[in-house]
C-alpha cells in the first residue's frame, strides 16, 4: 500500500510539474524576434544579434561585384545579422539571406541533380572564392574545398555547400544554401567560430530552421 501511495504521489508531482512548465512556456517571451522580409521570406533571429544596416549590405554587394566581375544589380540582400562576443573586433557568427531575381533551375531540376552535378557546382564556387581572395590581396585567409550535398530548407530542396575559413586567429565553419525557385534564387549564408561550436551551432541551426519562404 505504501509503495502504491508513493507511486501515486510521484505521478501527481509529475503532472503538476508538466502543468507548471507548460504554463511557463506559454507566458515567457522568446529571445528570438521574427523578421518578415520581402519575397514572402521570414526568419527568427535572437535579440542580442546585431542586424546589419542596409547601406553596409549594399557595400557587400558592391565589393562582391568588384572582386568577381559578376553584376549584383539583381541581387537583393534582404537581411544580415552578426553575433559579437567581445573577444575580437569581428563577428563570431553571421547569417545572411539574399535573393537574386533571374531565371534559375526549378525545384524539379534540383531534385534531379546527381552528386556529380553538385560536386561541379562546389568546385566552381570554391575556385571563385579563391580568385576573390587573391584579387583582394588577402594572403592570410585559407579556404577548404567546398563539400556539396542536397538538403531541405523551409520545405524546399536546396543545394548545401560546407567549407571552413581559416584566418590568422580564428577558424569558421561556413554553410551556403542555394534554393533555386525558377524565377529567383534564394541564398542563405551562415557561419560561426569553430572555437565556440557548442555555444553557437545550436543557435545557427535554430535560425536556419526558423526560415520560411512563401509559395
Amino acid at each position: 500500500m505504501n509503495a502504491f501511495k508513493i507511486r501515486l504521489s510521484m505521478v501527481f508531482t509529475l503532472l503538476v510539474f508538466l502543468f507548471v512548465a507548460g504554463n511557463a512556456l506559454a507566458e515567457n517571451p522568446s529571445v528570438f524576434e521574427t523578421y518578415n522580409l520581402k519575397y514572402g521570406i521570414s526568419i527568427k533571429i535572437p535579440h542580442h544579434w546585431r542586424i546589419i544596416d542596409k547601406q553596409v549590405m549594399d557595400s557587400i554587394d558592391t565589393n562582391t561585384e568588384i572582386l568577381t566581375r559578376i553584376g549584383q544589380g539583381n541581387n537583393d540582400i534582404i537581411i544580415a545579422a552578426n553575433y559579437y562576443d567581445n573577444q575580437s573586433s569581428g563577428a563570431a557568427a553571421t547569417v545572411r539571406i539574399s535573393v537574386r531575381i533571374k531565371q534559375t533551375e526549378t525545384q524539379n531540376d534540383v531534385a534531379a541533380m546527381t552528386q556529380a552535378d553538385i560536386d561541379a557546382y562546389a568546385d566552381q564556387g570554391y575556385k571563385m572564392v579563391l580568385a576573390m581572395l587573391e584579387k583582394s590581396g588577402d594572403k592570410t585567409t585559407r579556404i577548404t574545398p567546398y563539400k556539396g550535398i542536397k538538403d531541405t530548407v523551409a520545405d524546399y530542396v536546396a543545394l548545401r555547400f560546407d567549407y571552413q575559413e581559416i584566418g590568422a586567429t580564428r577558424k569558421f565553419i561556413n554553410t551556403i544554401y542555394l534554393i533555386p525557385l525558377g524565377n529567383k534564387n534564394v541564398k542563405i549564408t551562415m557561419s560561426y567560430d569553430v572555437a565556440q561550436t557548442m555555444l553557437l551551432a545550436p543557435t545557427v541551426n535554430e535560425i536556419k530552421n526558423s526560415i520560411r519562404i512563401g509559395r
